[in-house]
């Protein structure tokens, strides 16, 4: 009898019942992250317009003008505070999700229908743990690690603001003349926030994975900077929405199909006296691809991501230079590293995949944009750049999880040799190509 029970038992474990199809797990997951996008979006939306529009009207109306000035130029920080922790939230359990999706297992699904809160319940839970300081720490440079790696991180975000947004009302104050030079600025900061957190927690292996985080992001910096510097070469701007917006005009527009020059390719066929013209489309696409390859991998490898997690190598170092870390501390760590990751995406569709401009010709998006401007809310143009520009970082986000999921770690030596020895010397090449390109510009 008691057998016989038992074995009707196992029959409903949750192993047993939950079975889904990989089709019914992908539409699960996007459901899921539709319902986190507009959770995010919203939130950042929302407390947009209210600090943009409607608390400087009543300020207006109190004549209290001053505070309303001050209050309509904050704006653009609160939209990144909010921005910031919910958008790393749902960045966390995107990738648990998407990395369950492709080794076909169920992913996080205890909290909330599907596993929709579960990164929000972890984030209460850390708010709730205990701060831990290790015996014989340096407790001030231990406590100001987490904040020097993370603060950098919500600065570097600003100038993005202004092509997400298009330059509209406040965020026209975050639109750099010299946008991309100030973000390689301030990313060179949160190395030193790793470092400092590994030698502070009286830890070996903390130090060993601060000590790794330097050498690799003095090894990696140098092709992203030359890959950087390859592109304001060919854009001949340093400025984020001139760059955005000279890849107005549909996909083929696009930095990296080109620059708008893939239609001389044709030239190539026939061969004959303007061959030349398509040898040169040629030459620049293969640059471009490649400019776009470099930048992604030494900009995972900047934010420590597989295979490039050597600072962290659960294997070999614990948990590396967050060993010791707990509660608030620790989870300042994981905003740091996914902010990274979604700025890096930012700066890739900015750079090479048209920014926040739509895949289709001048004259379409120029009606969407104007159907958005009159609306019974005041002008909502900025909408269309913000969420385009978002959703092609996702798309970045996915690639650089997929690739998580496939690849293995790599070896210390292998992570030095393939940046010195391989990434470097080919991004000098490609310098010295793009000079020679835009002498012979036609």
């Amino acid at each position: 009898m008691a057998v016989s029970f038992l074995n009707l038992l196992d029959k409903f474990r949750p192993h047993k019942v939950y079975k889904p199809s990989p089709l019914l797990g992908v539409t699960q997951f996007f459901v899921l992250a539709s319902f986190w996008f507009l959770i995010i979006y919203g939130a950042t939306v929302v407390t947009t317009i209210l600090f943009a529009k409607f608390i400087p009207d009543i300020l207006y109306n109190l004549k209290l003008f001053a505070i309303a000035d001050i209050v309509y130029y904050l704006a653009p920080l609160i939209a990144v505070m909010v921005l910031i922790p919910a958008n790393a939230t749902f960045l966390v359990l995107n990738e648990r999700k998407i990395l369950a999706l492709l080794t076909v297992r169920s992913g996080p699904n205890r909290v909330g229908p599907n596993g929709f809160l579960q990164t929000a319940a972890d984030a209460v839970k850390l708010l709730f743990k205990e701060d831990i300081t290790p015996k014989g720490a340096d407790k001030l440079l231990f406590t100001l690690a987490p904040v020097i790696f993370f603060a950098p991180s919500v600065i570097a975000f600003i100038p993005i603001l202004a092509v997400a947004t298009n330059n509209s009302g406040p965020f026209i104050s975050c639109d750099l003349s010299i946008g991309l030079l100030f973000i390689l600025a301030v990313s060179s900061i949160p190395v030193l926030g790793l470092v400092l957190g590994g030698w502070a927690s009286n830890n070996k292996y903390s130090l060993i994975g601060g000590l790794r985080s330097a050498a690799q992001a003095i090894s990696y910096e140098i092709p992203m900077v030359l890959t950087i510097i390859s592109m304001i070469v060919l854009t001949g701007s340093i400025n984020l929405n001139e760059i955005a917006n000279n890849q107005v005009g549909g996909i083929l527009k696009w930095n990296l199909f080109a620059f708008g020059n893939l239609h001389l390719l044709l030239n190539l066929f026939p061969l004959g006296k303007n061959s030349l013209i398509g040898l040169y489309a040629l030459v620049l696409l293969m640059v471009c691809f490649i400019l776009f390859f470099m930048y992604l991998v030494s900009a995972c490898a900047e934010v420590n991501r597989i295979p490039f997690d050597l600072p962290e190598a659960e294997s070999e170092l614990v948990s590396g230079y967050n060993t010791e870390f707990t509660g608030m501390k620790f989870a300042l760590f994981f905003l740091a590293e996914y902010t990274a990751l979604f700025i890096i995406c930012c700066l890739a569709s900015i750079l090479f995949l048209g920014g926040g401009h739509l895949p289709v010709s001048i004259g379409d998006e120029n009606k969407i944009i104007e159907s958005l401007a009159n609306t019974r809310f005041g002008d909502l143009s900025w909408l269309l750049p913000s969420t385009v520009l978002m959703l092609k970082a996702y798309v970045l986000i996915f690639v650089s999880v997929w690739v998580r999921a496939t690849l293995p770690r790599l070896r210390y030596d292998q992570l030095m040799t393939f940046s010195w020895k391989f990434l470097i010397p080919l991004s000098l090449i490609n310098i010295f190509v793009v000079a020679v390109l835009v002498s012979l510009k036609p």
